[in-house]
């Protein structure tokens, strides 16, 4: 009988240990509890957290895509412009070396022809001296010949002075065609169409000295 209630006496004493220990446990796993609503509470708060800051992060890529996407319309556009640009002048250089050749052309044929009436001014000219000169050299023949038909031979002192005149009227002539002839050749050197310099030639005459006759006049008084 009393090894009954020892051992009923053991079972009792290990029953209130273990009864012990499950309030240990209970307590344990209650501050487990509470641990693990605490972690899921802070999961929560740092879930929302990074939904928030994923949203946001969204609408700036969408943000970011839709302003790249704006760029590159914005630099095709540009890449189209300065395209259309490049055609364009392209077309008016080609357009513009087309017009100076044209240019060139008729100013070479206007040369060439303005050429070709000094050439034909100067031989007129010198056909006109070459009169003036066969004129004066009759006149002073006859001038020569008179003076010796008269009865009172001319003194010495006034053959002289016959002489002078007619040298300065020689000299007079030889001038006004030195004159011509150098505004003649003036005009020849004119700016042709390589130096750019349009409207900016010298009128004959301008410089000093008698204006040479036009061409159109001087054929006028070679007709006449």
């Amino acid at each position: 009988m009393s090894l009954i209630d020892g051992m009923i006496s053991e079972c009792g004493s290990e029953t209130i240990r273990l009864a012990g220990e499950l309030l240990e446990l209970q307590g344990r796993w209650s501050e487990t509890e509470a641990m693990l609503t605490a972690v899921k509470d802070s999961h929560s708060v740092k879930f929302s957290k990074l939904e928030v800051a994923i949203g946001e992060l969204e609408r700036d890529l969408g943000k970011t895509a839709s302003s790249l996407l704006k760029k590159k319309k914005a630099r095709k556009a540009k890449s189209s412009e300065v395209r259309r640009l490049q055609r364009q002048i392209e077309g008016d250089a080609g357009l513009a070396s087309h017009g100076i050749r044209e240019a060139k052309g008729a100013l070479r044929s206007e040369f060439q022809a303005r050429l070709a009436k000094i050439s034909a001014f100067l031989g007129s000219l010198e056909c006109i001296r070459n009169r003036d000169l066969a004129l004066a050299t009759i006149e002073g023949g006859m001038s020569v010949v008179q003076s010796f038909q008269n009865e009172t031979p001319l003194t010495l002192e006034a053959e002289e002075a016959r002489l002078s005149g007619c040298k300065g009227d020689l000299a007079v002539v030889d001038g006004d065609f030195a004159l011509i002839l150098a505004d003649l050749k003036y005009a020849c050197f004119l700016p042709t169409c390589s130096d750019g310099r349009e409207g900016k030639d010298r009128v004959p005459g301008e410089g000093g000295g008698d204006a040479a006759p036009g061409l159109d006049e001087a054929t006028g008084e070679e007709g006449a």
